[in-house]
């Protein structure tokens, strides 16, 4: 009770309030945006945007204005990278883009120090790279369906890490050791090995 009534009181001073990082629990009941339109017409009330399934090519740029959001949903569109200056959205926490064109994760996604879920599901990403390291706080990593080969040991600093999703991904039986290995916190979900081939 006295955690709702903290973030009731948290949400009660959002309108018009200074950038934000939210608590969890006021991220879970805050108003998602589905339309940029809507968002940008109170862009410091915007916390939650879901733009998904918009048939984006490319990041739209009004999105720079949005400095309280702490999450992003942009799956299924057409993307194949992140502009630079998406890094300025420095509360994010929860940021979605399955089912997109990305071969590699962006550097930008390094970057957002507060980032506890990350979802690029089913894209063509080939590695992790070894800035993923510095996510100290990210808590859930789903990359099932990718084309995953390059795990760098850095990535042993994502000391908050709880749960990663790596199925539909073929690695060898060494392979899924050397990853275990390095994140032995971590329930790993990964498909069966096929030893094809062999």
């Amino acid at each position: 009770m006295r955690k709702l009534l903290a973030s009731l009181a948290v949400l009660g001073s959002m309108h018009g309030a200074k950038a934000q990082l939210l608590p969890q629990l006021t991220l879970d009941t805050v108003r998602t945006y589905h339309s940029l339109e809507r968002a940008m017409q109170q862009p410091d009330s915007v916390y939650r945007l879901d733009l998904s399934h918009k048939k984006l090519k490319k990041v739209p740029d009004e999105l720079r204005r949005l400095k309280n959001l702490n999450a992003l949903d942009l799956g299924r569109n057409k993307l194949r990278e992140l502009p630079g200056w998406m890094n300025e959205l420095q509360y994010m926490q929860e940021f979605s883009a399955g089912r997109n064109k990305f071969t590699q994760i962006p550097n930008t996604v390094c970057q957002w120090k507060h980032l506890k879920r990350l979802d690029l599901h089913q894209n063509h990403i080939e590695g992790l790279p070894a800035c993923m390291g510095n996510l100290k706080e990210l808590f859930s990593l789903d990359l099932w369906s990718n084309d995953l080969g390059e795990f760098p040991d850095e990535i042993s600093g994502m000391k908050a890490l709880r749960f990663m999703d790596l199925r539909v991904i073929q690695f060898s039986d060494k392979e899924i050791d050397h990853i275990s290995q390095l994140l032995p916190s971590v329930k790993i979900f990964f498909s069966q090995p096929c030893n094809c081939g062999e």
